[in-house]
């Protein structure tokens, strides 16, 4: 144990006072560097106030961090829902903070886009812009004055230092690299500027970014999900943490805030796994205690290939639009990567709280596969159906794509009406918004003009509707102040068989067409419950006028 507080305290390029002669490398718990007076016990001794080292939160604290340059999409739902569920096991708190320094990308509305898509999928935060919290501002486009000092102090204890080399000269040096073979990286030729000649550079308004220095050695990543991970510092950049425009890039501004703000846990995407060095480098640097990490793994398609914001299907507000639930779509994307443990695949949001655990995120990428999401909206479609208050939010929630698709509605058409539809078809479609889709004639009266209505009448035959038809009407005539209930559809149905010596599918499929218009659907009797006795007798007489004229 005190030889790796050792090697973390000299890797990260401290120089210790003293050390005695001819002596094994011990830990020294006053141990202090004679370059910029860190303490192994304190940090800086000599650092401003919001550079000392903090102390360890307690309650787990938990941020997501997008960029606003576009649209949510589900890689970066599946991270806000990770550090959520983290939150909610132990009553932490779950920290929505808005990276928005990269001035070239920026899109305006791409916040107010990113939180209303949260919203939707019911990851809440609890603290952030509009929610407010100790440690607003929650836009890093606010914070610039802490980055600028806390990059000013890199420099003032010589663990980073101003570049003023320009665009031109380092797509010389990428070029360079390129030829020979090697990994583009900056050759570090204003690492060698002493302070007074950087200075005067700055005082003559040369534009210059700031670089952190790499210190000799290497350095560990301890990963959640890939354990262990060491890397060479050699092979590690001197990565820019300021840019020429006053703005810091994700590499310093991120390390920062999740100081400031307390974070215990970082989530987020594998492909920030080789940059997790740097940021290690940089808390050592400052002294501070690093979070606990862990890189999920990616997205891809079905082909393999990387899932993108040009992937197409990805944007989490694309699955609102076309009538995914919201808890359908947030238990496909905690699937993403991560497993109960168990053979359960379907979850509820609390469902997903009490089963979560960061040492089931697998290391092996996800493939995304709609069929896969369509199943998991049907699993929730018919467990919403379970309640008549799910009955009447599906209902609500189809009944404008139902006006789209179809017209306006007729006063008869209910939310009560609209869900016993879906109840009816529940077993039948994946997605509420099926409903006007394939199942139009519970809402209008078939034409029997398509393609599929020519040829299922051919197979029907118009002998056999006019064998069956009259009978039903008879039958159904006979109650017509009463409902339609399903038992009672089914004895018409028998009768009608037995009286024209008919096997029963051959009926059914007369009455199917008659009320439908296609071959495939829900049960008959169901369906003739659902449309009800006078929809039914209207149908069944307006096909009778046909087959007689």
């Amino acid at each position: 144990m005190l030889a790796q507080r050792y090697r973390l305290f000299t890797r990260t390029g401290h120089s210790l006072l003293s050390q005695p002669t001819g002596q094994p490398l011990r830990w020294n718990v006053n141990a202090v560097c004679h370059k910029c007076q860190f303490t192994s016990q304190r940090g800086y001794t000599s650092s401003p106030p919001t550079t000392t080292l903090g102390k360890a939160s307690t309650t787990t604290r938990v941020r997501f961090a997008p960029s606003p340059t576009g649209y949510l999409h589900l890689g970066g739902l599946r991270t806000a829902l990770y550090n959520s569920l983290l939150a909610r096991q132990d009553g932490g708190k779950c920290i929505l903070r808005i990276e928005d320094t990269d001035q070239t990308r920026y899109v305006p509305g791409a916040t107010e886009s990113l939180i209303r898509a949260l919203d939707w999928a019911g990851v809440k935060f609890d603290e952030g812009p509009g929610i407010g919290g100790p440690h607003e501002p929650y836009q890093q486009s606010k914070r610039l004055d802490l980055y600028k000092q806390h990059a000013e102090t890199l420099i003032e204890h010589d663990h980073a230092y101003r570049c003023f080399c320009t665009p031109e000269r380092l797509s010389l040096v990428r070029l360079e690299a390129q030829k020979s073979g090697r990994t583009a990286s900056y050759d570090r030729k204003c690492s060698n500027l002493s302070k007074q000649e950087s200075q005067e550079r700055v005082e003559k308004g040369e534009s210059y970014v700031i670089r952190m220095k790499v210190p000799d050695g290497k350095t560990v990543v301890h990963d959640n999900v890939h354990g262990k991970v060491e890397f060479m510092n050699k092979e590690v950049d001197d990565s820019v943490l300021m840019k020429s425009d006053g703005f810091p890039t994700y590499h310093l501004a991120n390390v920062v805030d999740d100081h400031l703000m307390d974070i215990t846990h970082v989530i987020r995407g594998q492909e920030w796994l080789p940059s997790a060095p740097k940021h290690v480098i940089l808390y050592n640097m400052f002294g501070w205690k690093e979070p606990s990490f862990a890189h999920v793994p990616l997205l891809l398609n079905p082909d393999k290939s990387k899932l993108s914001k040009r992937s197409g299907d990805v944007n989490v507000e694309d699955y609102r639009d076309k009538g995914y639930f919201p808890e359908a779509v947030v238990n496909f994307v905690a699937l993403l990567g991560w497993h109960p443990g168990s053979t359960e695949e379907i979850f509820d949001l609390a469902g997903l709280t009490k089963a979560f655990s960061l040492k089931n995120i697998q290391q092996s990428n996800a493939v995304v596969l709609r069929e896969k999401l369509d199943w998991i909206n049907k699993m929730h479609l018919i467990r919403r159906a379970e309640t008549k208050e799910g009955l009447l939010n599906m209902a609500a929630m189809v009944r404008p794509k139902i006006e789209t698709d179809l017209g306006p509605l007729e006063k008869e058409h209910t939310d009560e009406y609209i869900g016993q539809v879906i109840d009816t078809l529940k077993e039948r479609i994946k997605n509420v918004y099926d409903v006007p889709t394939l199942c139009g004639y519970y809402f209008r009266n078939p034409t029997y003009t398509s393609e599929e209505s020519v040829a299922y009448l051919s197979k029907i035959g118009t002998d056999t509707l006019l064998k069956v038809l009259p009978k039903a009407l008879s039958e159904l005539k006979s109650k017509s102040d009463m409902p339609l209930e399903k038992e009672e559809a089914k004895q018409i149905l028998k009768v009608i068989a037995e009286e024209h010596k008919l096997k029963l599918p051959v009926v059914m499929n007369a009455l199917r067409y008659t009320v439908s218009g296609v071959k495939v659907g829900a049960g008959v009797p169901e369906t003739l419950s659902t449309l009800g006795r006078k929809c039914v007798v209207d149908r069944i007489e307006r096909v009778l006028e046909t087959c007689k004229s």
